[in-house]
């Protein structure tokens, strides 16, 4: 009965949200964390499927996505977090969000991105039935502390699968906290060694020249022709026609595959075809006649791996440093900005983006500056261009997107 009330609440205070325009991924799950704690769990173990865990410091949302995806595809009914609200409250929302009235949750399967902490914390509660693991990079060392602690918090979430551990054979970290702590089975992604350059640990992001392990994947990112990816796996080759864009995605792409394959329990490549870039993760959004790219950025290795977008476009930098994008902003000067130059136009905003705009100066490369105030430089970047990419933290993101889908159906 608690339940039932507590989702009854939940769902009020969306209703409310929604009808003031905002979008409160967590403030449902917070108000209903305080009037029952265990509901999270309570709720998933009602699904026949059980609960697949994604996280990782990189890929998470893009690939939860494509398994997601993927998987309503084959016919399952599936839970996710599609907002990428990944702490306990945003998953506590999820799950009031689609839970009915009567406190069921119609779904078989969950799918569901986990931040590193969390997924450790709730892995022993949970219990996840699989877990992919996509890699272990630097990020946020204000909150996480050194990389080998958040490798050990993947760790644990491996130590708590039940079934099957996805693991990114290309990240010696994972590898190690996987061989060390997981009693199930292991299903590793990765790419030949003629890409595997595209992929660099945190190690080699920051010049260690020591030789990374190899590893013989069983899902292993051949070819990329274009939009059509060419992935090995131990029954053969396949070839996946994608609406993403980026190395990263396809290697995103291979780790998927390999979820779904195993979860199905046969090749699921065909479910994947044609499946776009998720929420902020390269997701294309029209102004008028006017094509814009919005690209999340988070740390040093995956703003370098962004901005080496085969896409030449003008660039908008919106830097903000808000809790959830790292409050210390150092990092910044990890990212290597050379690729950048390639690009017609440069410019910087957000409320550190003096501070994107100095770092580019070290580097020299010309940028304009346009404001702190986030409308303001986007209405700036629109205005002198034709369209382009933005680069923006998760603040940065959240508020743009906002902004430019009302933006959507005006004339410039």
């Amino acid at each position: 009965m608690l339940d039932i009330i507590a989702i009854v609440i939940g769902k009020i205070i969306y209703w409310v949200l929604r009808k003031t325009g905002r979008h409160g991924a967590a403030l449902p799950g917070l108000v209903v964390e305080k009037i029952r704690p265990n509901i999270l769990t309570t709720q998933l173990a009602k699904l026949t499927e059980g609960v697949v865990v994604i996280s990782g410091t990189n890929g998470k949302t893009t690939t939860t996505h494509l398994i997601a995806t993927a998987l309503k595809k084959s016919g399952k009914r599936v839970l996710t977090n599609h907002s990428g609200s990944n702490m306990t409250r945003g998953l506590i929302s999820s799950v009031i969000r689609y839970s009915n009235m009567s406190g069921k949750l119609p779904y078989d399967i969950a799918v569901l991105e986990i931040d590193e902490a969390y997924a450790a914390k709730l892995a022993p509660i949970l219990k996840p039935r699989m877990s992919v693991l996509t890699n272990v990079l630097r990020d946020q060392l204000d909150r996480f502390g050194e990389i080998d602690t958040t490798a050990s918090l993947l760790g644990k979430l491996a130590s708590h699968t039940t079934e099957a551990v996805i693991a990114n054979g290309l990240d010696d970290r994972v590898m190690r906290v996987v061989n060390e702590q997981s009693r199930q089975k292991i299903i590793t992604y990765g790419s030949n060694k003629a890409l595997s350059v595209y992929f660099p640990t945190d190690d080699e992001w920051h010049g260690s020249k020591e030789k990374r392990k190899d590893v013989d994947c069983a899902y292993s990112l051949n070819l990329v022709d274009e939009h059509t990816v060419t992935i090995g796996t131990k029954q053969g080759s396949v070839s996946i026609t994608t609406g993403l864009s980026g190395w990263h995605n396809y290697l995103n792409l291979t780790g998927a595959l390999a979820t779904v394959d195993a979860i199905l329990g046969h090749d699921s490549s065909s479910y994947f075809a044609g499946i776009g870039a998720p929420y902020g993760r390269g997701e294309e959004i029209f102004v008028g006649s006017k094509r814009f790219v919005l690209q999340l950025v988070k740390n040093p290795a995956g703003f370098t791996t962004s901005i080496q977008d085969e896409r030449e476009l003008p660039a908008l930098l919106l830097i903000n440093d808000a809790f959830a994008d790292s409050r210390d902003v150092s990092w910044l000067w990890d990212v290597d900005v050379s690729s950048l130059s390639k690009r017609p136009a440069i410019y910087c905003g957000g409320s550190r983006g003096y501070d994107m705009a100095l770092r580019l100066k070290y580097s020299e490369l010309t940028s304009g500056y346009t404001s702190s105030s986030l409308e303001d430089s986007i209405d700036e970047f629109i205005d002198k261009t034709d369209g382009g990419i933005l680069f923006v933290t998760y603040t940065a993101m959240l508020k743009a997107r906002k902004y430019m889908m009302k933006m959507k159906s005006v004339d410039v």
